[in-house]
């Protein structure tokens, strides 16, 4: 038995290294961008998605726009668990959903104005109780109240709220035409009281 547990923890290694070994440069996520706009039917699905919501207007006829929080965090976190090497690949991909989806919702010409505008999204959309700690024209600092992704999971030593993380830094720099890149520096599944992300404007 302790060496079949073994040899599973091993190949689970295995896998491991082979995530770690891909790499995330401009001509990979080149490439990833050029997938995902070779399929504009998609953008433009998730983009009326979004519209229907925000105005009130069901999105599945019978089902409506809620569901379960455990629907998606429980393969989220399990995924991430045996896995954190995806956590990157997550981060890049929500990127792109930001920047080509979700942009069209933030408000603002600076930082500040963005992140003021962009802070009671998180509440009506109810995915998390966002406030902004500071904010100036080189960074901010965000926290996310109740996170839909972790709030109630235990302490598992991992910060894993890439999605969202991703999807910020893609609306922040679509909407500031300046790349941002948005850290996560404290997590509920980290044995944190809420997330926090600082937003980092990088001079180009």
């Amino acid at each position: 038995m302790k060496e079949k547990k073994e040899s599973v923890l091993e190949k689970i290694e295995e896998i491991r290294k082979q995530l770690g070994a891909l790499t995330f440069d401009d001509e990979t996520i080149q490439a990833m961008r050029d997938k995902i706009a070779s399929h504009p039917e998609l953008g433009k699905a998730f983009g009326e998605a979004y519209g229907k919501y925000s105005r009130g207007e069901s999105i599945r006829p019978t089902l409506g726009n809620e569901m379960q929080i455990f629907y998606m965090r429980e393969r989220q976190t399990l995924t991430f668990l045996l896995f954190p090497e995806l956590l990157k690949l997550e981060y890049e991909v929500a990127r792109m959903i930001g920047e080509s989806v979700m942009a069209d919702q933030m408000g603002g010409y600076t930082l500040p104005e963005i992140m003021a505008h962009n802070e009671p999204i998180a509440e009506r959309d109810k995915y998390a109780i966002e406030k902004v700690i500071e904010a100036d024209d080189k960074h901010a600092i965000y926290r996310h109240y109740e996170c839909a992704d972790c709030y109630g999971v235990p302490n598992i030593g991992m910060k894993i709220c890439a999605y969202e993380a991703g999807t910020a830094a893609g609306c922040f720099s679509a909407a500031l035409g300046k790349r941002c890149e948005v850290t996560e520096t404290k997590c509920c599944a980290n044995g944190d009281p809420y997330c926090e992300f600082l937003v980092t404007v990088v001079e180009e």
